[in-house]
């Protein structure tokens, strides 16, 4: 909104207050949000003369800037109406019409009189220090100037309110202010965590339909292993497969104790269902405690016997290594015996 101060009729602020009806009170704005606007709020009753007023100027404390403005000057006043500035500024703003109709033409010339006292300046130096007795500096300036142009005497009443910049942007006064890319990376790690918890939930769910086991289910993770793993089109109940689990409470616990007693997580295949284009095993972690492998494609995962056959190539090896060293020794050997042999026969006889 420009930095001027804006006139509306009875029915336009009576329609605007319609469609945003303020809160009884105002919402508490967080400790931590540090107040960066200002509202300053006056209401003008006549003590000589038939006509009233009263107006709200929100600005940016640092930069001066007006958000928001609404200025009445009701011509003839409404007696017996009393406006409290101390009140919150949108209950404050939402009873001008009370006040009276509004005088366009006198308005006018108080809105030249308010421009030249509320400039940016002093607004920049209201909001660092608006205290009872700037306040009052204040508003007797501005109600010395109504009264030359009005021919009226006023009884003031003017209050500083400030507030923060989320108190604003609930009210649609101003827009938020687009996310740092450190919150935006925030969001969407806490949406992708959300959409994680929520998927591995529905597997739960899935998983768990039409099931006969009464324990504890963990979601599981199976550890990939794309060169002597076995596929998962291939595993059957029965093999063991290794497992990766994550999450917090019973999860928790079993993987704790597991990294405690150097266990590695190797469990046996107890049964496999198929359903909505998904794979579930689920592996044997105790008696009381099952995990849920959720494959939705074909993948090759470790395996006891992939392990073994990795241990047992090692070993292999290691013996055909050790055939090639023993051979190659033996070789030199015969070939120092025919050396030996030939150096008796002929130069030593």
């Amino acid at each position: 909104m420009p930095d001027e101060i804006k006139f509306l009729d009875v029915n336009d602020i009576a329609e605007a207050t319609k469609k945003k009806e303020p809160a009884p009170e105002p919402v508490e704005a967080p400790k931590n949000d540090t107040p960066e606007f200002l509202a300053i709020k006056s209401t003008f009753i006549p003590s000589r003369g038939n006509m009233g007023g009263a107006f709200c100027n929100i600005f940016e404390g640092k930069t001066g800037r007006t958000v928001f403005q609404v200025f009445w000057l009701a011509s003839p006043y409404s007696g017996g109406v009393l406006l409290e500035p101390s009140k919150d500024w949108r209950n404050f703003v939402k009873r001008f019409p009370q006040l009276g109709p509004l005088d366009k033409d006198m308005a006018e010339k108080f809105q030249t009189q308010l421009k030249g006292i509320l400039t940016v300046d002093e607004k920049k130096k209201l909001y660092e220090n608006y205290t009872k007795v700037k306040i009052k500096q204040l508003e007797s300036m501005i109600r010395r100037s109504f009264e030359q142009v009005s021919q009226c005497v006023f009884t003031a009443a003017t209050d500083a309110e400030p507030m923060a910049r989320k108190e604003l942007e609930r009210a649609k006064v101003i827009k938020p202010l687009p996310p740092s890319p450190a919150e935006l990376a925030k969001q969407q790690a806490e949406k992708e965590e959300r959409e994680k918890q929520e998927q591995e939930e529905r597997d739960k769910q899935e998983a768990s339909k039409d099931g006969v086991f009464e324990g504890t289910l963990i979601m599981c993770k199976p550890v990939i292993d794309p060169v002597k793993g076995k596929a998962t089109s291939e595993i059957v109940p029965g093999d063991i497969v290794g497992v990766s689990i994550e999450g917090e409470g019973t999860s928790a616990l079993v993987k704790k104790y597991l990294d405690e007693n150097n266990i590695e997580p190797l469990f046996p295949v107890a049964e496999i269902k198929e359903t909505a284009g998904k794979k579930f095993f689920y592996v044997k972690i105790s008696d009381e405690i099952r995990g849920i492998l959720t494959i939705t494609k074909d993948i090759k995962i470790k395996t006891k016997q992939s392990e073994n056959a990795q241990k047992q190539n090692q070993g292999g090896s290691s013996f055909i290594s050790d055939v090639i060293f023993f051979g190659m020794l033996g070789v030199a050997a015969i070939g120092l015996i025919f050396v030996i042999r030939y150096l008796i026969r002929y130069v030593f006889q």
